[in-house]
């Protein structure tokens, strides 16, 4: 029945995010799609469907115990949201709600969305001001909201589900760059060119020593630097780097030079990818063919012939 599809899509908002009405311009023809995976401290989703409007008002506001957030990237469609403030969000824009305020928000055509579910935890270590961003759109045309939105569209639950590198490292670049949107909204300088040039020399320093440590983490590095992890992640930000890629190509990088060396050549390709750091072979054999073309099996015998 077409009234059972939006209350099946109410409830399954509401379950994953916040308690929200939903109502349908087009009960007959409305579908949806909602899929997630947890990602260490907080939870991504994706979803889509077709026109409809979603309301949270004091009745909602109400059956909400915790304070919560949700990053929201629309990647198709167009939106208009009433949420401490009125716009129009289009693809590529993203939007920070918080469940402490009523939402009004109508779907006006079909669209794809991804979506992140930050705690009020999560967000306070990364965000001192976080009214910078809650309930104003972070367009797609802003330096850093741009990089941010590009990060978001990669974290889709498939790819979270691949466990491609620690929750941790994933985690702390989706709060660095908030921060870093956040302090380009309100106008804030970055570090100097040559505090944070030197600082980056130590961190990646620092990398390529311990790359081979399965679970290192960006706090980790920071503690030994004695450093913040938002410092850490906004010094290797000014320069358009991430500490998962930095220390993602560190990893293939000794990888590789074992492949390539006499040495190791009776050691097996599973072996070589955990003294990498590589948590399994098939992650090791994948990111090799991505960056060479290659499986480690090619790679080893176009060196040694």
């Amino acid at each position: 029945m077409p009234a059972d599809r939006i209350g099946y899509w109410e409830e399954a908002l509401s379950s994953a995010y916040v308690p929200l009405s939903v109502d349908s311009v087009d009960a007959e023809g409305f579908v949806s799609e909602l899929r997630g995976a947890p990602l260490g401290r907080i939870a991504v989703l994706s979803h889509s469907g077709s026109p409809h409007r979603c309301c949270r008002d004091q009745r909602e506001l109400a059956l909400s115990r915790d304070r919560s957030f949700a990053l929201v990237l629309l990647l198709t469609g167009s939106w208009n949201v009433t949420h401490r403030g009125q716009y129009r969000l289009r693809p590529g824009d993203l939007w920070l709600h918080d469940s402490g305020y009523p939402i009004d928000l109508t779907v006006c055509t079909s669209y794809t969305s991804a979506n992140l579910q930050l705690s009020e935890a999560f967000l306070s270590e990364w965000l001192p001001h976080p009214a910078a961003l809650v309930g104003r759109p972070i367009s797609r045309k802003s330096k850093w909201g741009r990089v941010l939105a590009s990060y978001v569209a990669q974290l889709s639950p498939d790819f979270v589900n691949q466990e491609p590198l620690p929750a941790s490292v994933l985690t702390d670049q989706v709060g660095a760059l908030l921060a870093l949107t956040s302090m380009e909204l309100r106008g804030a300088g970055s570090p100097k060119p040559s505090t944070s040039a030197s600082l980056r020399n130590r961190i990646h320093e620092l990398v390529k020593l311990r790359c081979q440590e399965p679970l290192i983490s960006a706090g980790d590095l920071a503690r030994e630097l004695n450093i913040s992890v938002r410092t850490l992640h906004r010094a290797l930000a000014t320069a358009g780097d991430t500490f998962g890629h930095l220390l993602l190509r560190a990893k293939l990088d000794v990888g590789l030079r074992m492949l390539e060396s006499p040495l190791f050549k009776r050691t097996t390709v599973a072996e070589i990818g955990r003294r990498a750091g590589f948590s399994d072979a098939s992650h090791f054999t994948r990111v090799v063919r991505q960056r060479t073309g290659h499986t480690p099996l090619q790679w080893r015998r176009s060196r040694h012939t």
